[in-house]
């Protein structure tokens, strides 16, 4: 669960999960305060952090040499569909091979598979 609250103060939401804080809000282009991420700044950002948690588990278990994972996301948009671009770097030894198996984890992160597979959202006011 993930509960998002804004007051009157444009565009600042503070969201919670009952453990952690962040506030979201819009650049001051937008209206907004710029005191957080701009909700599709959080969506790359979750898609970045789930890629890279997903790679060093994987790294970690495979023993492979790398200190520093990197993972960039910047969405576009191609003939009317949203396109995430990820671009991610590892500091260390790797081969061709480890490079192109790290391609293919990437996309079997959570948030990867949550974002390629049809979706269906329910809303309710109450």
């Amino acid at each position: 669960m993930v509960k998002a609250t804004i007051n009157k103060e444009h565009y600042a939401c503070s969201v919670t999960n009952g453990s952690h804080e962040i506030v979201a809000d819009e650049p001051f282009d937008y209206g907004g305060t710029h005191k957080g991420f701009a909700p599709k700044g959080l969506l790359m950002a979750s898609l970045a952090s789930c890629v890279a948690i997903t790679l060093r588990m994987y790294i970690d278990r495979k023993e492979w040499a790398v200190d520093k994972i990197e993972v960039e996301v910047n969405m576009d948009i191609e003939n009317g569909e949203t396109i995430f671009l990820e671009e991610i770097t590892c500091t260390g030894s790797l081969t061709e091979e480890q490079k192109v198996r790290l391609e293919q984890i990437a996309t079997k992160c959570p948030v990867s598979k949550i974002l390629t597979v049809g979706h269906e959202i329910r809303s309710k006011v109450l």
